[in-house]
């Protein structure tokens, strides 16, 4: 997974990643307890206004405050190091290494979760349990096991319904 993420583009190649690969019972317990305050105090009854898509809403539910986030055996919190990348150049740099990972987990056999609401936040909390230095900047959990069940693919909506012809507003 981790070779699959270092072989992303980034910008202008600076390859501005650094991954936290969070194996121990205590601190994957920690990350887990903080999902389940964020959706406490209020992330919940954001998700819940704003996603449509009841069984996504179900699945989060369950990761951020019903133990699923805690179960994973492994954690890959990914950084961005703002001493090779400008910070405004970090998220384009660092979600196409977590797409490779994401991608190559489900090659794999294994199960995986793109979360962002740690590192937005809880960005204090991570960057003090992983003792990260000033210059990485946390933007990502990737949650990754052996899924409880078959995965069915995403529900996505189809490319010619969000792609024009030309300039906007005239349809595939």
């Amino acid at each position: 997974m981790l070779a699959a993420a270092v072989h992303a583009p980034s910008a202008e190649n600076t390859q501005p990643w650094t991954f936290i690969v969070v194996r121990d019972d205590r601190n994957r317990a920690l990350l887990a307890a903080w999902w389940t305050e964020t959706w406490n105090a209020g992330g919940g009854d954001f998700v819940k206004q704003s996603v449509e898509d009841k069984a996504l809403v179900a699945d989060l539910e369950f990761g951020c405050s019903k133990g699923g986030f805690a179960a994973a055996p492994v954690v890959i919190v990914v950084c961005a190091d703002t001493d090779r990348v400008p910070e405004i150049y970090a998220p384009p740099s660092i979600y196409p290494a977590v797409q490779n990972m994401l991608l190559a987990a489900a090659d794999l056999g294994y199960g995986s979760c793109l979360t962002t609401g740690l590192t937005t936040f809880g960005v204090d909390q991570v960057r003090e349990l992983l003792e990260l230095p000033q210059n990485l900047i946390p933007m990502a959990a990737v949650y990754v096991g052996l899924p409880a069940r078959k995965l069915s693919p995403p529900r996505r909506r189809p490319a010619t319904s969000l792609t024009c012809r030309e300039r906007f507003g005239t349809p595939w």
